[in-house]
């Protein structure tokens, strides 16, 4: 886990103090909740300053989760972590803080709408591929939720008739193709960069999984392209940083050789532009937006009201 005190008086918020630590896999949310809130005062405490000095906190989570009430019904990869009110929680943890929680692929999504690649542009879709392939998409400035907060989980757009078991438990899912996880255990590595050596290396079968996945990702930009019409897709995450020739162009060519016309002529494929930052800066933003009272439903110009 991170946590980052930020300045945030300017567009772009200025990090003052960064700390980080291991999630405890105790299996007791307290203990996650705990360790948050001491990595939260040592980033205060190194920016010279005091949690009196402090307005608010932001906290990106995995999901799914109540962002309005600040409760995480399930993080995945968290043992024990479930139907969890860290917003609560954590708020009393820090002396009463008001504390402001939502998924992570929103918070980035926000961050890179106000302060990265997709600023100026209310119609974007934010792509993570990296362990895992997720995201968030803002229409008209605003961010989509759907009816139960899990719109934007395009991870899981089937792009496949058959294909690898998804972790969400279906099959034919975009991140059982093109997720890190997945491609290292479908070739037996430790990590998705040795499966991509192994492609430039020769490997047969390294080159069809790298293949594969790199059809997943081409598809889910066509559908992105073809229903959402955005103007922007912002792609981020550590495979996206580190391997841009099997993400970005994969998805560019995609739109330019398959999707309709009119929206393909609109849209770009750029990579995002906070890196390893973006949660953070996009927690800060995130949490100025719902002190303010606009519900985290806000990105440009739109409030709830």
């Amino acid at each position: 886990m991170r946590a980052v005190a930020a300045d945030a008086s300017a567009e772009r918020p200025r990090i003052v103090g960064d700390t980080r630590r291991r999630t405890p896999t105790t299996g007791r949310p307290a203990d996650v909740i705990a360790a948050l809130a001491a990595s939260a005062r040592a980033a205060v405490e190194e920016a010279g300053r005091s949690l009196h000095d402090v307005v608010a906190v932001g906290c990106a989570a995995p999901g799914p989760l109540d962002h309005r009430s600040g409760r995480v019904h399930v993080a995945p990869n968290i043992p024990g972590f479930e139907d969890v009110a860290l917003a609560d929680d954590l708020s009393r943890e820090l002396g009463g803080l008001p504390v402001f929680v939502d998924r992570d692929t929103v918070i980035a999504a926000i961050g890179e709408g106000l302060a990265g690649a997709a600023r100026g542009h209310r119609d974007y879709v934010y792509v993570t591929v990296s362990t895992g392939v997720g995201g968030a998409i803002v229409s008209g400035g605003r961010m989509i939720r759907g009816a139960r907060n899990t719109a934007g989980e395009i991870g899981h757009w089937p792009v496949g008739l058959t294909g690898p078991r998804c972790g969400c438990g279906s099959y034919g899912c975009v991140e059982s193709f093109a997720g890190g996880r997945n491609l290292a255990a479908q070739f037996g590595s430790r990590d998705a960069g040795s499966v991509f050596r192994a492609a430039e290396a020769g490997d047969p079968r390294a080159r069809e999984l790298v293949e594969r996945a790199e059809a997943a990702l081409a598809s889910l930009a066509i559908g992105l392209g073809n229903v959402l019409d955005p103007s922007r897709i912002v792609v981020g995450g550590g495979i996206a940083e580190h391997e841009p020739g099997h993400v970005l162009e994969p998805m560019r060519r995609g739109i330019r050789e398959r999707a309709f016309t009119v929206p393909a002529a609109a849209v770009e494929v750029v990579p995002a532009a906070l890196g390893p930052d973006v949660g953070m800066i996009g927690a800060v933003l995130a949490a100025q937006q719902r002190i303010a009272g606009t519900a985290g439903h806000r990105v440009h110009l739109e409030s709830d009201s």
